[in-house]
Order: C-alpha cells, then structure tokens, then sequence
C-alpha cells in the first residue's frame, strides 16, 4: 500500500506528511517546525494540526512498538560483545515539576571494542519504573536473540535499582570507571589537600583501578588502612564514603579484565543518551510537558536516534499500512 494511497489517515495529512511532521517535531520546538515548514518549503499550518499529527503518529508508534522488530544491519559476526546500561535525568511536567525520565542504551561492539551500533530507549516520568524496565527489557531480549554469541555486560552508575535490574540480564556487570575515580578524587582531596601529591596518587591509584586486576582490592586496602589510622568512622566523611563504595561494588571493578576483552568499561554511552534523547529536546527553557506527549516525542526520537529505525518504521507503514 504506498503511502499516497494510505489516504488521510494521520488527522487529515497523509503518511508523507506525517512523517515529516512527526520527524521534526521530534527534533524541534512547535514553533521552530513551523516556522521551518513557511520558510523552507512554503507550508502553513497551525500548531495544533502539528500536535494533532504527532499524537496520532505516536499512539501508532506505541501500537507497534511490541509488535514489529527492527534489524539492526550489524553482521552477527562482527558483534563480540552487547553493552547494556540504564540511567535517568528529569523533565518537566505540568503541574508537577521536574520528574525522572528514564534511558536505556544497548551498544553493540566489535573484537576491539568498537562500538558498532547503539539502540535508544526512553519512557517518560512514571510511578515507578515498570513500564520502563518492561520495553528496555523486550529490547534487551530482541539483541540477545539476534546475537546469541555476544558476551552482555552492563554498565552503570551506583544506583541501586540499576543493578538490581541489569544483573538479571547480563552475564557481567561493570561499575561505571569515571564514577569510581569521583570517589578517589574526593578521598585525595581529603588526605592530600592541594599537595603536589594529591596529583600524584591520583594518576598512579587510577592507573591502577583501571589496568591492574588486584588494583581495587588494593586501593581499597589503602583506604581502609588510613581510615583505621586517622580514626574517621563518621559515615558522611569523604573516606568513609570512599571505602563504602569500593567495598559494595568492588565485585564490580573489572576494568583490567574488560579492557583484554575489548568491553566497555564506562557508562557514557547512556549518559549522552539522557542528554540527546531527553534533554536536548524537553528541557529547552520554558518548556512544559504532560505525561503523554512525552512518550510520543520520546518514541520517535528513539526511532531516529537508533540509526535505520526510522526509515524501517516508515517503510512498515508504507508496507503494511496501521
């Protein structure tokens, strides 16, 4: 069924049309897109045609997302490794303030630890994060199935609901390494003030956490030592927050051991995304957003974000019709 002949199904604008709506509407302001469709291609329409477009593109977009699959044109040979990690940032919400948007990022990496390919996925602020855990989750199962070879680490911050969602899916789980070094930098800080040694140790500690297999046992070794010596047993002490997170996630700390394999071994890949899937587009100044419209414009710059899925998901309109 092509897409003229589709007719007007999109609130009266065919699927040529609601596509290029949808598509800027996920990459710019209302205004912009209009004022971008007058001055570059000699349309005038109202703002509220524009939203009346994306929202009945998105309920279609929520409609298929269980349904149809997308391929993702990465040979399975050439994928070593599934990287999965899962973060937050917040968005406003009307009447409500800023609340947490939720991101999950699937990179999927060569021998050598070069990243390949990247699949976004985002959900608005909801009461929990069921709905969130259960569509990152059906993408997680889609990448497995399609590379049944690939090792699956995760990567991520210290959020405890993080890890208590990512070990259920991986086989391994990495501490974000920058996170990590956050912790020395403020343990340094407290022992060595500005010294000429702070910089020192610093280079020398995180050379270590990051190339030595035994260099968080070690460095945590130290710590506790100087802990024991100095007498800090306050819990809110720069130390003290040191050694506790060395010491819950120390299992967590195989940076020498992902770098032999080429794995990943921070968690950047989500933290980019929370800043292009969410921020880039909802925390523009002034702006507020209900639940709904969210999870429209979020679909969509997922589709665009995870290169080949927007055209993929157009050509099933065009093939399939909705």
């Amino acid at each position: 069924m092509p897409m003229e002949a589709a007719g007007r199904v999109f609130t009266n604008a065919t699927p040529r049309m609601a596509r290029t709506l949808s598509w800027k509407y996920a990459n710019m302001t209302g205004g912009k897109v209009l004022e971008d469709l007058q001055g570059n291609h000699g349309v005038q329409i109202s703002k509220k045609f524009l939203q009346s477009v994306n929202e009945r593109v998105g309920e279609v977009m929520i409609d298929k997302e269980a349904k149809w699959s997308y391929a993702d044109r990465v040979p399975v040979g050439e994928v070593k490794s599934i990287a999965i990690s899962r973060d937050g940032t917040t968005a406003p919400i009307i009447s409500e303030g800023y609340k947490e948007t939720m991101v999950g990022t699937i990179g999927l990496y060569g021998d050598k630890g070069d990243r390949l390919h990247t699949i976004y996925t985002g959900c608005p602020p909801q009461e929990g994060k069921a709905t969130f855990d259960h569509v990152f989750s059906r993408e997680i199962e889609r990448a497995r199935s399609a590379y049944p070879q690939a090792l699956t680490v995760a990567v991520a911050d210290g959020a405890r609901d993080n890890w208590s969602f990512l070990a259920d899916c991986t086989t391994q789980q990495t501490i974000d390494f920058w996170h990590a070094t956050e912790y020395l930098a403020d343990y340094s800080r407290q022992v060595y003030g500005q010294r000429q040694e702070r910089g020192e140790w610093m280079d020398k500690t995180c050379h270590s956490l990051k190339h030595e297999r035994d260099g968080p046992k070690q460095i945590l070794g130290e710590m506790q030592g100087y802990a024991l010596g100095h007498s800090i047993t306050d819990k809110s002490h720069p130390v003290t927050k040191a050694i506790t997170y060395f010491t819950n996630h120390k299992e967590k700390m195989t940076y020498a051991e992902n770098l032999e394999k080429g794995l990943p071994i921070g968690s950047g890949v989500v933290e980019a995304g929370c800043k292009t899937l969410v921020k880039q587009r909802f925390g523009k100044s002034g702006c507020r957003w209900t639940r709904d419209t969210m999870d429209h414009i979020l679909l969509a710059r997922s589709l665009v974000l995870t290169s080949g899925r927007w055209n993929q998901f157009w050509n099933k309109i065009d093939r399939y019709g909705f």
